[in-house]
Parts: C-alpha cells; structure tokens; sequence
C-alpha cells in the first residue's frame, strides 16, 4: 500500500494511522543528513563504556539471526534492545514462508510444486514490481536455507497445515509457538554474547573517515558509548508509530481504522509502538532511506470498541476460504488475495467495517479463537449463529443491521461459483470452498489496521547501508523491516519474517568479516 505525504502533525493517540497515494523519500538526502553526526572524538571524547566486535540494535527476526550469525563466526557480539520485552513484533509471529526445507512438511495443495522461482515472481506481483528484484531474489534463494538453519538451532513447526492456512506462491511453515525464533535464539545471544535491554539506541558514532566505529545509547538517565571494532547492524523494525516520521510521509486513515490502529499499538509490544530512532540516526550520518511511502496493510482487525471489550486484537482468525461481506451483506473483495489487497477493498468501504462468514467447515478446526471464548463472543453478541444460512442471516440482521435477503442471496451465489470452479471475485479455485455445513457463523465486525512499515535504509543485497550518492558506509549494517525495498508496496503473511531472517544472517556473516 503506498501512503501519502502529509503535512500536518500527528497526536500521540493517531501515531499509527497512515495510509492513502504519495510521494518517496521525503526524509532522504536533505531533511536529516544536514544534522551533525557523532564524531569518534565528541559527545564522550575517545572513551568508551565497552567494546565488542558487533553490535546489533533490535532483538527480532533480523536481530536475533545477525547476533547468532556473528557470534558463530567468532566475533564478540552486544545486543541492543530499548523494550524491556525482548523479541519485538517476532515475539508474536510464527508463519514464515520458503519453497521448502528438510522438514518435508506437506502443503496444502499437492498439484503446485512450491520453487524459488514460483516464490520469487508472486512477490514481485503482490508487490506491483515496486520491490527490488535484487533484493526479493536473495531472500527468496535462501529462504529453504533459512528455516533449515532454524530448525537447527532449536525453532520447532507444526507437522500439518490448516486448509484455511492456504498459500501465497510459496510453502508456509508455522511455527509450534509465537515466537518461536526470539524464544530459541536469544538464549544463545545471552549465553555467549551480551543483551543490554531497555537500552535506548541514540546515535552513531563515526571517525575521520566516516567508518562508523560505534554508537551511543541510554542507559536510563546516561548516555554510554559502546565501540564496535567491525560493525553495528541495525535490525530495528518498522516506524509505524514514529510521531516524527509518519506525518512525513502520511495522511490519517479515516476514523475506524485509525482508531483501531491507535488501540492496537496502546497495548504495547509486541504491537507497538514501532519508532524509527535508527533510521533518523544513520541519515544524521549520511545514509539514504527508500520506500518510505510503503506500508503493510492489515485486514481481518477487531475494531477499537471491542478490542477495548477484550473481544481478540484479530478478530476470528483470517481464512482464505471464508467470506467476507460488507454491512449491506455483500461480497467486496478476494478473500484468499493478499492481506494488502483485501485490506484496500475495506478501506473502499464506506464504513470500513466488513463481517466474516463461516461455517461448519471453518469452525472450529481452521480458526482461532477457541470454541469456548467463540460461545462467549456469541453469549455477548459479537458473532451470530444459525442451524440454517437463513437463521444466521436472520440473526445478523437484528444484531448487525445486515440485511437478510442480500446476505441470503450472497451465499447462494458464492456458493453456485465454488460448485463451476470460478469466483466472481477471482478467487483462488484452492480456496473455494462452499458455506454449506451447518452451523453458520457472522461476525464479529472488522476492520483493517496500517501495521508496519515498508520502508527505511537503503542496504544492497550485502545488508551495507548505502549514503546518499549510494557509495557504502563503511562499518554499518541493516536487516529486516528497518530496510527499505525487499517488499515495495504490499508482501504477504511470512515473507518479511523469512527476508528479515535471510538479511539478518547476512548482515551477521558480512559484519564479522569485517576490518577497520
């Protein structure tokens, strides 16, 4: 999704609404590189608090496989991590996706052979072509690699996919765990290098040269100095909170999504907020951002006033075979397209709110939440049920206002379209499936939120962060979603995970082999 340049300011309460059509680069060349850098001989003169090898700044996907990349190549390593919490928006995730692995795990749909190639070209689709093919064909050349080297350090995944998992021009590979990577992985961080948390990142330090040699952090009310004798890696995530950035570069979203956008990252991490800190102090040293008008868009939300009720942050578990009608109860997009597609079809809306409907084939095997909280979402009114469409649709009318006969009629022809093998819609012929099996189910009212950032520092297919005139910074390093251009305008559930994984250890093998 590409969002537009605004020029008005953003509320703490609206940090995380964004979206809409603009302009790249706002904060490139000149809006932050005029600041002057930390100089090797300023801001604490040549001393220093510690010094390692490499310090790596952010403990998610990318953090955590630099930091263990590194340590295994022998370098000394120091994590970095302002949260008290430690794992980011890894904490909670656990799809990632590669054309295979030893596992063997069967997918879903035994007629298309999962490859490389196939994985590579549905991303530059999904992504209109706006990502960099240099970029997005390295992490998809090693994704298999990828989870291979986590299944070795310790990462477990289900044996069996759900048939509501579906797939996006790859495997998916679901880990047994939220969080599952942090969980494994940080262990080994602690035990044979050092994690600072609630440790703030501030600036980058830099000699003579420009060879950044180190950086500056707080330590609660200090600032200390950590030198770096190869390399630092940014590995800091998204921006999609930062009160700074994002009214650079974005309008609000209209009021449902932004307030549902706000109440999400309230609840802290591993939902936000998401600052950019890092990307402002590697400009405030010359570096080039790209991208920054990109975002990952999110469907299938609760809105803000359940979500403030207790009743789930994601609603009922998105499903590429479900249905998703509108509050007229009609159909309005691809349910198994991408998140980011779906997500535009909700904002088109003109309340942005939208009702799955599933039914005895998706309920309870293929969803989240469980069958008991699902019998309280139906005690409190949050979702409808019926023995018969017509019960259901009945029953969504008197709690939602949908009416009855369009919903009625809507089933029947999404229906008679799975029976031809063809969607009005374009939907998946994989992801057909019939709303046939009682009992029915509507609800509860969603929306879509602006999740995380596309954008930020401009690293070539090493992981090197690149300056303005796009020579390399020596001695800086960046992975994951701090990084601009290995998604464009819209990726799919898993992919960033796998590509911050994938630049991670990049960035972790290239940092070691580094020499001042």
């Amino acid at each position: 999704m590409v969002a537009q340049h605004s020029g008005k300011g953003l509320s703490r309460r609206s940090f995380i609404a964004a979206a809409g059509l603009g302009t790249a680069g706002i904060l490139g060349a000149g809006a932050l590189s005029a600041c002057a850098p930390t100089s090797e001989s300023s801001a604490g003169g040549n001393t220093w608090d510690q010094e390692t090898d490499v310090v790596v700044v952010g403990s998610g996907a990318a953090g955590v496989a630099a930091a263990v990349t590194a340590l295994e190549s022998g370098a000394e390593v120091i994590m970095l991590e302002k949260e008290e919490m430690i794992g980011g928006a890894t904490s909670a995730t656990v799809q990632y996706c590669a054309p295979g692995s030893s596992l063997g795990i069967a997918q879903n749909f035994p007629d298309v052979e999962d490859s490389a190639d196939l994985m590579f070209e549905h991303a530059m689709n999904v992504s209109g072509n706006t990502a960099d093919p240099a970029l997005v064909r390295i992490w998809c050349d090693n994704a298999s690699d990828a989870i291979d080297w986590m299944v070795e350090h310790g990462c477990e995944f289900k044996e069996k996919l759900k048939l509501s998992e579906g797939r996006q021009g790859q495997g998916k590979y679901i880990a047994k765990t939220a969080g599952e990577l942090t969980t494994k992985l940080v262990p080994i961080v602690q035990e044979q290098g050092k994690l600072l948390s609630k440790c703030a990142f501030e600036e980058l330090v830099v000699d003579d040269s420009g060879r950044v040699v180190g950086l500056v952090y707080r330590d609660g009310d200090d600032a200390k100095r950590i030198k770096a004798r190869k390399a630092v890696i940014l590995c800091t995530g998204p921006w999609s909170n930062d009160e700074t950035m994002v009214p650079r570069h974005m309008n609000p979203l209209p009021e449902t999504p932004k307030a549902a956008g706000e109440t999400f990252a309230s609840m802290g991490m591993p939902y936000g907020p998401f600052t950019g800190e890092a990307v402002r102090a590697a400009q405030r040293i010359g570096a080039n951002v790209r991208h920054m008008e990109y975002l990952m868009s999110e469907p299938c939300y609760s809105t803000a006033e359940l979500m403030e009720q207790g009743v789930a942050v994601a609603g009922i578990t998105r499903t590429v075979n479900q249905v998703l009608v509108s509050s007229e109860g009609a159909r309005f997009t691809d349910e198994g397209a991408a998140r980011g597609a779906v997500a535009n079809d909700v904002l088109a809306l003109p309340d942005n709110v939208f009702y799955p409907i599933l039914d005895g084939h998706i309920v309870p095997d293929q969803v989240n939440p469980a069958p008991e909280v699902l019998d309280k979402w139906i005690e409190g009114g949050f979702v409808v049920k019926g023995d018969t469409v017509e019960e259901m649709a009945a029953n969504a009318e008197q709690t939602f206002g949908i009416p009855q006969a369009t919903l009625v009629e809507t089933i029947k022809r999404y229906n008679a379209g799975c029976a031809a093998g063809a969607d009005e819609f374009g939907k998946d012929p994989h992801f057909l499936s019939p709303i046939d099996t009682p009992p029915f189910y509507a609800g509860p009212v969603e929306t879509c939120i602006m999740l995380y950032t596309h954008g930020g520092l401009d690293a070539d297919e090493n992981a090197r962060v690149k300056d303005v005139d796009g020579n390399v910074i020596p001695g800086l390093y960046a992975a994951g979603m701090c990084t601009g251009g290995q998604f464009g305008q819209d990726t799919v559930s898993g992919d960033w995970q796998i590509s911050s994984v994938v630049f991670g250890r990049i960035a972790g093998r290239n940092a070691v082999a580094e020499t001042a």
